[in-house]
């Protein structure tokens, strides 16, 4: 009987050595993220971990969540929390290591090109101009409650301008001008936008939009005013306490490897984050970075309430 025992005991060290490990990583992202069934494939054959893509709606509402689950995580790992929402999510201690740049874009002014042709009208030069008699009710923005890029815009606007006065004054005027005011980019884009079939023929996108609006002859059909736009970096990182630490970290690596880098730009419209990365040859042509940026350098976590509580007294009325 002794020797059953003793053989029982081992055979259960034995199991207990050979179980497998936690094979399922979990990735809680923003709606827009984008990864095909192949890079996921080999991702899988890669690594041997599962591949589970959890989706916790805008930039906004992704951090908002991290933040409320950081005591039971609801994933191993995040892409998508971007420099307007950092800060909130490093401070409530959601991240478990530092997170790595997967992807920048810039938020820009895009105006529709055959809209002002057909009009017989001289497009906007600059988001300054939006407040001008000659723009009212063309113009459509996000809200910066509810979206990284109206937060980007806010953020570029409290940059460009000296006192917070002249801030609102923007504002107030750019509602006085009949400015639409989204929930998100992609109504913002796809519903209001004009080439969409929306009343707007100026919209708040990305520097890389009109890349995905090229004529059937090959010619723009949008165009992004490239100063004074906000350079948005988004980030991809490993959840404090995670089931599957080690799953994450794999992800991370795939992440910055350069065949999911070079996927970005066709599948995300952003530019990759790793330098040296190829990108589409049209690119250069219909998808050119901002030529400069504001607002990056601001403390948007400490200031994000004040900035709000401000913007929507401007457009509570």
């Amino acid at each position: 009987m002794k020797k059953i025992a003793l053989l029982l005991a081992g055979l259960m060290v034995l199991a207990g050595c050979t179980a497998p490990e936690n094979t399922l990583v979990r990735l809680a992202a923003h709606d827009s993220f984008v990864i095909s069934d192949e890079l996921v494939e080999q991702f899988e054959t890669d690594t041997g971990y599962d591949l589970e893509i959890i989706r916790l709606g805008d930039t906004g509402s992704l951090t908002n969540q991290l933040v409320l689950t950081k005591n039971a995580p609801v994933a191993d790992a995040f892409f998508g929390i971007d420099n307007t929402f950092f800060g909130r999510a490093e401070s409530e201690g959601v991240f478990d290591s530092t997170p790595s740049a997967i992807d920048y874009s810039d938020v820009c002014v895009n105006y529709d090109i055959a809209w002002f042709d057909e009009a017989g009208m001289t497009p906007p030069a600059t988001w300054r101009d939006l407040v001008n008699e000659d723009y009212r009710g063309l113009t459509v923005v996000t809200n910066p409650n509810t979206s990284s890029p109206g937060l980007a815009f806010l953020a570029t606007t409290h940059a460009a301008f000296d006192t917070s006065d002249e801030v609102l004054g923007f504002w107030s005027a750019l509602r006085d001008n009949d400015v639409k005011v989204a929930g998100s980019w992609e109504d913002a884009y796809f519903s209001d936008f004009s080439r969409y079939g929306g009343n707007y023929p100026v919209v708040l996108s990305y520097a890389s939009s009109p890349s995905a609006e090229v004529n059937e002859d090959g010619s723009p059909g949008s165009k992004a005013l490239l100063d004074e736009c906000f350079r948005q970096t988004e980030y991809a990182g490993v959840i404090a306490d995670s089931d599957n630490i080690a799953g994450a970290e794999a992800l991370i690596d795939f992440m910055l490897g350069d065949d999911f880098q070079r996927s970005v730009p066709e599948a995300m419209y952003v530019y990759p984050a790793v330098e040296g990365t190829e990108v589409p040859a049209a690119w250069a042509e219909f998808a050119t970075p901002a030529t400069s940026t504001l607002g990056e350098d601001l403390d948007i976590n400490a200031n994000r309430e004040a900035w709000l509580d401000e913007w929507s007294e401007v457009f509570a009325g």
